[in-house]
């Protein structure tokens, strides 16, 4: 997912500093290191610090190219891919990063298991690092079945995406009992919240909501990134480089538009900066017009007021704002929607208005208003949104008049460039899929999960011939 680079320059200078001095240099242990030498009780906690960062190392590329793939986000750079993503296409050569990342990612996690019941024994089972692996196991079976279309493990033959969760769902148990025996909470919480989520993914609401309920609204765990090493990708093409910006997005158009200040002043779970206007203020404007910086982000990253493709004005999303900010991937938030949906699910309006009020208030949002209220007691309804191509009064703002399309906005604004925008709009068969647009056309019928990558149909004998890797 990440491209990074090693510098040679450092190693060489310290090598002739030390021939200068006169020191020689004696190898004490020449070769490689033996496997059963990393069979050391006090590495354990290193192994799974591997292996979290094995799932860190794509959990923000779901959040990125989600964002373009979906309405999280406007593609307004220059890349390749950011022109394809933003019409809604994406092929087998696009997913297969995420396939290996995702999938050496639970494989890392299963490794490091084996190795702790190796050196820890029946120790192994109450050990708090072994419940972390498998919540990292858990998350990774979770995110293949989320975002594609069809899996396949161990060069296996096809499976539905329902065997993800079905995975998931073994690993999320084990974090939650192992947990347990080992006095973690944090992953007793993660186990449960793990197996919400999967268990919406297997159409068990039932279960789903059981789950949530073992998980308190104020919990959160995250994808871990670090200021100097695995950065977050979302923050590097917003603040680094204008590669995706919040213009045109529901966050900017709909659901957060008032700004005072350069900044987005309406719900906290949108933030955004203006960091350039366009000078045709008509809607929609005169491009060739061009941008003028507001000044606002000057000094901040690139300080860029214009989309990288130099057709847009650059509105900063301000979620994510350092290099080393988490991501978040079980929250107890999550958990209170999941609750407020089954209730949409089964017309019950006033336990959807108690739940997304929980989130709201956790946020500092402020409880729904009166006329929230009355379109969520008007009933269940449909997911309605804007798909015009253009700015036109009539299709200016999303009908939010009943309980779907209320959730519909509540879980955009909660889980905003989290990476699950594409799995709502998949298992909700969302309007936007019709034709939806951001920046330019959309296409059709836009693309929903990702495909078996072109890999995995060269490798892999079992699926060569099938209609997914031939259609």
């Amino acid at each position: 997912m990440k491209k990074r680079t090693r510098f040679g320059l450092w190693p060489l200078i310290a090598g002739f500093s030390v021939l200068l001095s006169g020191c020689t240099l004696e190898v004490l242990n020449p070769g490689a290191i033996l496997d059963e030498d990393l069979n050391t009780a006090d590495l354990m906690p290193i192994v799974v610090a591997g292996s979290s960062a094995e799932l860190n190392d794509v959990m923000d590329g779901y959040a990125f190219t989600g964002g373009r793939l979906t309405d999280d986000l406007s593609g307004t750079g220059s890349y390749f891919s950011t022109g394809q993503y933003r019409l809604g296409r994406f092929t087998r050569d696009d997913s297969e990063g995420f396939w290996e990342q995702t999938h050496e990612a639970a494989w890392a996690a299963g490794e490091a298991w084996a190795r702790l019941q190796t050196v820890l024994e029946s120790a192994a089972s109450t050990n708090k690092d072994s419940a972390r692996l498998f919540y990292l196991m858990g998350t990774a079976h979770q995110r293949l079945g989320e975002n594609f279309c069809d899996v396949v493990y161990d060069k296996g033959g096809l499976q539905p995406r329902t065997a993800s969760f079905d995975s998931a769902i073994i690993a999320f148990n084990q974090a939650k009992a192992i947990g347990g025996a080992a006095n973690a909470a944090t992953y007793v919480s993660a186990g449960w919240g793990g197996l919400a989520q999967a268990h919406v993914g297997l159409g068990d609401w039932s279960s789903a909501v059981a789950a949530a309920g073992n998980v308190a609204t104020d919990f959160v765990i995250e994808a871990i990134y670090h200021q100097a090493a695995n950065t977050n990708q979302v923050y590097q093409e917003t603040w680094g480089r204008a590669e995706v910006g919040v213009w045109a997005t529901p966050a900017q158009r709909q659901y957060n538009p008032t700004v005072v200040g350069n900044k987005s002043t309406g719900d906290p779970r949108i933030p955004y900066t203006v960091c350039g206007s366009w000078n045709d203020t008509n809607r929609p404007p005169d491009v060739t017009l061009g941008t003028t910086s507001t000044g606002q982000c000057t000094g901040q990253g690139s300080g860029a007021h214009q989309g990288a493709g130099g057709l847009t004005a650059h509105h900063r999303q301000d979620k994510y704002t350092e290099r080393g900010s988490d991501v978040p991937t079980i929250t107890g938030t999550e958990m209170r929607l999941i609750e407020a949906e089954n209730a949409v699910r089964n017309n019950d309006a006033a336990t959807f208005i108690a739940k997304i009020n929980e989130v709201r208030a956790h946020y500092g949002a402020g409880a729904l208003s009166a006329a929230d209220e009355a379109a969520a007691n008007s009933g269940a309804g449909s997911l309605d949104w804007d798909n015009c191509a253009t700015w036109a009064a009539d299709c200016k703002v999303n009908k939010e008049d009943d309980m779907w399309s209320l959730l519909d906005r509540e879980r955009y604004m909660t889980l905003w460039i989290e990476g699950r925008r594409f799995w709502d709009l998949h298992r909700w068969d969302h309007p936007f899929l019709n034709g939806g647009t951001l920046i330019g056309p959309g296409e059709p019928r836009r693309a929903s999960c990702m495909p078996i990558p072109e890999i995995e149909c060269t490798l892999n004998e079992n699926i060569a011939n099938s209609s997914v890797c031939t259609g």
